[in-house]
């Protein structure tokens, strides 16, 4: 029973974005000189605080912009301003601004799906803007959008280079 359940509401999911609407999700604004095609380059991603202070996410440990590829280390690729994750997943903004990644297609309602970017300095770009937030929830931080909560701090997410380690 609970899989007949699980598999209707994903023959939903899939039914709202079937003809691929989903892909018109974007911001009215875009990133000048943003690169928003990686090609086959799968890059890790690094949170930085606004102040250029480095937190949670952040695995360098010599100040190199370089990931360790192994399992469990987020990996993504931009094609045609849309993000992926290593599993396919689509890089969405979901309807309370929270950032993650879903499908495809993404989750339902949500507010943009595409419009990613990479700037000139390598940093994720959603529509003009490189700034998002890394909000406490419990003892680990979400990513947003917006500020959505007095826990929030602004942050922007440089891709970094993947390596074998």
């Amino acid at each position: 029973m609970k899989y007949t359940k699980l598999a209707s509401i994903l023959s939903l999911a899939t039914a709202i974005y079937a003809d691929d609407s989903w892909k018109s999700l974007t911001p009215d604004t875009t990133l000048d000189g943003g690169i928003t095609d990686m090609g086959s380059t799968t890059m890790g991603l690094t949170i930085e605080r606004m102040s250029d202070t480095k937190v949670k996410r952040d695995v360098s440990s010599d100040g190199l912009d370089q990931h360790c590829s192994v399992d469990g280390n987020l990996a993504v690729t931009l094609a045609e301003g849309i993000l992926y994750d290593s599993q396919g997943r689509v890089g969405a903004i979901v309807s309370n601004n929270q950032f993650q990644f879903d499908g495809p297609p993404p989750q339902s309602g949500s507010i943009y799906a595409a419009g990613w970017a990479v700037s000139e300095d390598g940093y994720l770009a959603l529509g003009d803007s490189t700034q998002f937030y890394e909000c406490l929830s419990g003892d680990f931080y979400n990513l947003y959008n917006a500020d959505i909560a007095d826990q929030c701090n602004p942050i922007q997410i440089k891709l970094v280079e993947l390596i074998d380690c």
